[in-house]
């Protein structure tokens, strides 16, 4: 029966206010009808009560269809916060690094969201560490199209300047 109560499963699941004004408002539009029906008997005609029936109705569909959007934000949110914990994971793999196991969580997590400039980044600075110059490279360039590309620039040249540091130190040393 809480099944076709709009509100209640996004009260169970995630827990957030906006299910419970949702729950609340089909509550109070229940009582409403209820009271019409069998309280206010003599007050109410049939016809205004058909018409309460037909506002219950199409009010009851769309606070379901509105529970239902909300669950499909919260859906989205909840596997964001999935690619947000391997990144962190990542994160810890790289401080401890685990070049391996960094570069295993970081390209699954670039073929979900190819947009994100912060894995690339991650990629890139793993791909200095482990000797790989040109791939680093090719990746910084490859963020130089992005859209907010602007925001990580100082980032990004710090990451250059690192790789042909580390260019020159291997070409003095053979």
């Amino acid at each position: 029966m809480f099944s076709f109560w709009p509100g209640y499963r996004g009260i169970v699941q995630y827990g957030h206010w906006t299910f419970l004004v949702i729950a609340l408002l089909f509550g109070l539009l229940l009582d409403v009808l209820l009271l019409a029906n069998f309280y206010w008997t003599a007050i109410i005609t049939n016809g205004q009560r058909n018409i309460l029936l037909i506002i219950f109705f199409g009010a009851w569909f769309g606070l379901f269809a509105m529970a239902m959007l909300q669950s499909r934000f919260w859906n989205t949110l909840a596997k964001t916060d999935e690619n947000d914990k391997m990144f962190r994971e990542a994160i810890l793999l790289y401080l401890r690094g685990d070049w391996f196991g960094v570069e295993s969580l970081i390209l699954p997590l670039i073929k979900k969201n190819p947009r994100d400039i912060e894995i690339h980044l991650m990629l890139a600075t793993l791909y200095r560490h482990t000797q790989r110059s040109d791939e680093a490279l090719a990746i910084l360039d490859k963020l130089c199209l992005f859209e907010k590309a602007g925001h990580w620039f100082a980032e990004m040249e710090t990451e250059r300047r690192l790789i042909a540091e580390q260019s020159h130190e291997a070409a003095d040393t053979t």
